[in-house]
Formats: C-alpha cells, sequence, structure tokens
C-alpha cells in the first residue's frame, strides 16, 4: 500500500507539478520516437491494422500511442490509460492490478517503460491482467529499462529513472518471462531493442501473445 501512494503520488508531481513541462517533452512524438523501436516495427510486432482494437499503457501525454494508431491507419485513436491523469489526453486512469477493461477486449496492447515503478506482486497481477484483456490471436508489447551486472551502474540508472515513479526495480529478461509465464500466454518472445542513446542504458522487450 505505501509503495503504492508513493507511486501515484509521484506520477501526479512528475505530470502536474514544477517537472510538467519536462513530462511534456519527454512524452513528445519526437523524443517517444527516439527511446523507442521505430513505430512500423512496433506495428509489424503487433500485427497493427485497421480493424483491430488497440490500448496503450502508461500512455504519458498518449502522443506516441496516437503516432503508432496514425501509422497504422487505424480508424480512431488508440484507447489510452495511465496511473493518473497524463500530462496530455488520457482516457482512463487506473491501477494495473485490476484493468477496467471486459475480457478479450484489445486485440494490440502497448506498454511502455511502466513496470519499474510496480513490486512484483503488482507486475504479477498486471501480466494476468493483460493475458486477461487481450483477445485470442492478439499481441502485446512490454518494454522496459533493464538492468546490468554493476551494482553502481544499476543504482546510477535507478536515480536517473525514478522521476515520476517513485521507487524504482528494474528488471531483465528472466524476472520478466517467469512473470509473463506464470500468467499463461500462449507465445512470449524477448524482443531486442539495444541501449538508450544517451545514456547507454540497456532496455528489454517482451512480445507476447494469445492463440
Amino acid at each position: 500500500m505505501r509503495r503504492r501512494r508513493a507511486a501515484i503520488t509521484a506520477r501526479e508531481q512528475w505530470t502536474t507539478g514544477k517537472s510538467s513541462y519536462l513530462a511534456r517533452i519527454l512524452n513528445s512524438q519526437g523524443v517517444m520516437a527516439m527511446a523507442t523501436p521505430r513505430v512500423q516495427r512496433i506495428i509489424d510486432l503487433l500485427e497493427l491494422r485497421p480493424g483491430r482494437r488497440y490500448l496503450d499503457i502508461g500512455c504519458g501525454t498518449g502522443a506516441y500511442a496516437d503516432l503508432i494508431a496514425q501509422k497504422a491507419a487505424l480508424e480512431g485513436p488508440p484507447i489510452t490509460m495511465d496511473l493518473v491523469g497524463a500530462p496530455g489526453p488520457c482516457d482512463l486512469t487506473g491501477w494495473p492490478e485490476k484493468l477496467p477493461f471486459a475480457d478479450a477486449s484489445f486485440d494490440c496492447i502497448t506498454s511502455f517503460y511502466f513496470l519499474r515503478r510496480f513490486d512484483d506482486d503488482v507486475c504479477r497481477a498486471y501480466a494476468s491482467e493483460l493475458g486477461r484483456i487481450l483477445a485470442p490471436g492478439g499481441s502485446a508489447l512490454v518494454l522496459e529499462v533493464a538492468p546490468v551486472q554493476s551494482r553502481l551502474l544499476n543504482r546510477l540508472h535507478e536515480r536517473l529513472l525514478r522521476f515520476g515513479c517513485g521507487e524504482v526495480d528494474l528488471r531483465g529478461w528472466g524476472r520478466l518471462a517467469a512473470l509473463y509465464t506464470e500468467a499463461g500466454f500462449d507465445g512470449i518472445d524477448l524482443v531486442n531493442v539495444g541501449p538508450f542513446l544517451l545514456p547507454p542504458i540497456p532496455r528489454v522487450g517482451v512480445l507476447l501473445r494469445r492463440a
């Protein structure tokens, strides 16, 4: 409960406090395009196309999800959700342990740089919720910052990434794969997205599929 309050408070301060201008910049289409894989690669991985229902969780301003939807030629904008009202349009707010959607609601889901603020219990429940709301034949792409072998560098990275997070927990492929294996997905694949450019912090991507 304490960590939950800290995560929500940190997110609110990040999006509405003195740092809100920086939150808008970092969540803009341009900066997000530099921080994540190419838009077309995301579209190809998710098999996102007209007629498919698309959700972005942890949307920030929602600008990058809008860009993905536009490039995929979807008929309408994506549904966006975050912990709190973001520094831009956000359709819903909620906690990841209980997503406010019906079963099999979406064909494609993205969740970028969202997990590090939560403990393993929340991440495990979130994985189950993703599996619940993902429709048969659907795909979800989860990206997060990964740890390195150096404890000193990990502490430095945690400090750099704590804005809007409260506490930070960096997870690699092994821990993430274990969480999602327990959730019963039919396909769990590692997506190598490389490090950030500056500073060169590694990232990990997980592509989840329903048969």
